[in-house]
């Protein structure tokens, strides 16, 4: 196995107990052994990672923006895949160099097992294909209608941990998940209309949410036993080999054409990827895959309030009514 074993985390194995056992609530310490009550200092580092992220992902509208004045949606993921793994990589080797000793012991004390990377590869397949699913479902239907099927998310991921992890929920989650997703829904509710009936359009951003929220269960149960610099490196080197023929099939240029389609491609890779995404896959280590997804709906609230920053856009009333039931019904959600 590659340098990309190191940073084992064995103490990690409490949570793969927790999760087997189906009895844990989703609430911000949902599959971790700490008492109620007592703050661990994890918790804040992962509530913080959790911030971060958020933002990450956020500031990614920009730099879309900023990209598709001149690539594709597909070279553009592409780009930004193939970057983030190229310096996962490095970061990987960097510490391979400095802890040479490592990687012999994780391997006799935490070797890993075949079904690990099968659903490693699986994670990365769902990601690459949610970004191909999104871009093309914005060219099947209006941007506002696959936002909203997109944020069906939670619903898929809560129901996922239900039926294959047997996990169970608090009502209270349940109900800010329901209200956070309403929210949600409603933050686009007013772009509908003018004869959009696009039914695979719909279809395939319903998809997105679908493959995202496996992509988060998976890489919950994989944070138990991987650190999260392997897990990002290999899910974007998966994402990259599977975007590139598409990309060439469809006579693009893999390469930005410009700097400062190449300075978006960065930005995208190193803020949102590794930045967000990367972020989101370390703060698995102490959050459950539904408080995560459910979160997540901060996303929408954080590019309004950049893009009313750097593009001068307005809110409207009701988005700004909106973003309040959001953060309502995630303040329930990971609140006991």
């Amino acid at each position: 196995m590659s340098n990309a074993e190191q940073n084992l985390e064995p103490q990690m194995t409490d949570l793969a107990a927790s999760s087997a056992s189906g009895s844990t609530d989703l609430e911000w310490q949902a599959a971790t052994d700490s008492p109620v009550g007592r703050a661990d200092p994890t918790d804040w580092q992962a509530a913080a990672a959790l911030g971060l992220a958020l933002f990450g992902i956020s500031i990614g509208s920009i730099f879309s923006v900023a990209a598709g004045r001149e690539m594709s949606p597909n070279a553009i993921a592409l780009n930004r895949l193939i970057i983030a793994a190229i310096v996962f990589a490095a970061l990987n080797g960097i510490q391979a160099l400095c802890q040479p000793d490592l990687i012999p012991e994780l391997r006799k004390t935490n070797p890993p097992k075949a079904l690990d990377w099968l659903l490693l590869l699986a994670a990365g397949i769902c990601f690459a294909l949610s970004l191909v699913l999104l871009a093309w479902s914005f060219t099947q239907t209006s941007v506002a209608k696959a936002s909203l099927f997109t944020h069906m998310m939670p619903l898929f991921t809560t129901l996922g941990a239900w039926l294959v992890l047997g996990r169970r929920f608090s009502r209270r989650f349940l109900i800010g998940m329901m209200v956070a997703v309403v929210g949600a829904i409603a933050i686009g509710i007013d772009d509908f209309g003018g004869g959009d009936n696009s039914l695979w359009g719909d279809a395939a951003a319903l998809g997105v949410a679908l493959l995202f929220a496996t992509e988060i269960l998976i890489m919950e149960q994989l944070r138990s036993r991987f650190a999260v610099s392997l897990l990002a490196m290999v899910e974007c080197a998966i994402g990259s080999l599977l975007l590139l023929p598409t990309v060439l099939l469809q006579g693009e240029s893999p390469l930005p054409p410009n700097g400062t389609s190449a300075a978006a491609v960065v930005g995208l890779a190193l803020v949102t990827q590794m930045g967000g995404h990367g972020l989101i896959t370390y703060s698995l280590k102490r959050f459950s895959a539904g408080v995560v997804s459910v979160v997540l709906l901060a996303v929408p609230i954080i590019s309004a309030g950049l893009a009313l920053v750097a593009f001068s856009q307005t809110i409207s009333l009701m988005d700004a009514i909106a973003f309040a039931v959001v953060l309502t019904g995630i303040y329930l959600s990971i609140t006991k």
